[in-house]
C-alpha cells in the first residue's frame, strides 16, 4: 500500500469556517483518499495552528519543524509527502510573510530528507502555496491583520523553493479562495476542488 501524508494546518484538518470540523468525508485528505483508490492510504496530519518553524507563544506544539520526522517515522514508509503550510506563520504577532514562511516550508523539505533511524526512505513531496487570505472577519480580521496582502506572494515564494529543492508544486490560490464566512478557511467545495487538483500531482510521482 502507498502511503501519502498531508502535513498541514487548519485547511488540512478540516476547520468550518464559521467553527467546528467538516465531517472526514468533506475534508480534501480523504476526498484524495476517495480519489485515490484502495491501494493507497492518505493520512490526515493537519493540526490547527501549525506554523512552518515558528513557536507560538499561545499555543504549544505548532511548530510544523519540529514534529515533521515523528511524522513520517509514525506512518513510514511514506512515498508521498504533501505540505501545505504557511497560513499562520502570517499571523500579526509573528511579524513575517510569505518569503519567510517559503523558507520555513523550506527546512521542512529538508528535514524531511535527512536519513532516518529506522531505514525509510525520504518521500517525494508536493509544496503547496496555501489559498490567498481574503477579507479576514470576526477574530481572524484581529489575528491576520495585515496579511491579505502578505498572502499574494505565496505562489512565487513556494513556486521557488519547490524549485529549488526538486519538489512538485501546486498553487492552491490559483484553484481555490479562502471562504467568504472567516476570510481564512475552506468551505466543502474548495475542499474537493483541491482533492480534485492533487490527483495527477500524486499518482504522477508514484509513476
Amino acid at each position: 500500500m502507498t502511503t501519502v501524508l498531508c502535513y498541514g494546518d487548519s485547511l488540512t484538518w478540516g476547520s468550518v469556517p464559521n467553527g467546528g470540523r467538516f465531517p472526514a468525508h468533506l475534508r480534501w485528505p480523504q476526498l484524495l483518499q476517495q480519489e485515490l483508490g484502495e491501494s493507497y492510504q492518505v493520512i490526515n496530519n493537519g493540526l490547527p495552528g501549525r506554523t512552518t518553524i515558528w513557536d507560538d507563544p499561545f499555543r504549544e506544539g505548532r511548530n510544523g519543524l519540529t514534529y515533521i520526522q515523528a511524522a513520517l517515522e509514525i506512518f513510514g514508509p511514506v512515498k508521498v509527502l504533501i505540505i501545505m503550510l504557511g497560513t499562520n506563520d502570517l499571523k500579526r504577532y509573528f511579524n513575517v510573510g510569505a518569503y519567510e514562511a517559503s523558507k520555513g516550508v523550506e527546512k521542512i523539505i529538508q528535514r524531511a530528507r535527512l536519513p532516518s533511524d529506522v531505514g525509510f526512505p525520504y518521500p517525494e513531496i508536493i509544496v503547496v502555496a496555501p489559498p490567498n487570505i481574503h477579507d479576514p472577519k470576526g477574530e481572524m480580521r484581529d489575528v491576520f491583520a495585515g496579511a491579505e496582502e502578505k498572502s499574494q506572494f505565496f505562489h512565487q515564494y513556494y513556486q521557488n523553493v519547490a524549485a529549488a529543492n526538486h519538489c512538485e508544486f501546486l498553487n492552491a490560490a490559483g484553484l481555490v479562495s479562502a471562504s467568504t464566512v472567516d476570510g481564512v478557511h475552506l468551505d466543502s467545495e474548495a475542499n474537493q476542488q483541491l482533492a480534485h487538483a492533487l490527483l495527477p500531482k500524486v499518482t504522477g510521482l508514484i509513476k
